[in-house]
């Protein structure tokens, strides 16, 4: 770990975190897709890491630790996106949802039963994007 890192913002460390879920997801089926590559790389860029700190953290996702946010709105976003990437590949295996489960407890949620899944999976089909869905997943 350089200084630089010893010293970076919090915000920077949520990004991590959350990409860091994003690559578990990711991995949790053995395979990633090259569909799912690409959204890590996508929503890496969006969130403002370099593609230094994105290989590193899809090489080394261990190394890196979660903190939820405190808004109800960035947790609901991070949300879409880890369904968003579970969903890419066009099947979402028991293992993806077990562990979209799991994060969802570790992003503050009481439960799934929260998130209207089924909801951000229709929304995700027709094209909406990461904002809208996430006020209209809230339960």
């Amino acid at each position: 770990m350089s200084i630089a890192e010893l010293f970076e913002s919090g915000e920077r460390t949520k990004d991590k975190g959350h990409f860091k879920n994003l690559v578990l997801i990711a991995n949790v089926d053995g395979v990633v897709s090259e569909e799912e590559h690409e959204l890590l790389n996508r929503i890496g860029k969006e969130i403002g890491l370099s593609e230094a700190q994105i290989k590193n953290i899809k090489d080394n996702p261990s190394e890196y630790f979660a903190i939820p946010p405190v808004s109800l709105v960035e947790r609901l976003e991070q949300m879409v996106q880890l369904i968003k990437m579970i969903q890419i590949d066009g099947f979402i295996s028991e293992h993806e949802y077990k562990l979209l489960k799991m994060l969802a407890l570790r992003l503050g949620f009481k439960s799934i039963d929260q998130i209207n899944v089924t909801k951000a999976l229709e929304l995700l089909a027709k094209g909406e994007n990461t904002e809208s869905i996430a006020e209209a997943i809230s339960k």
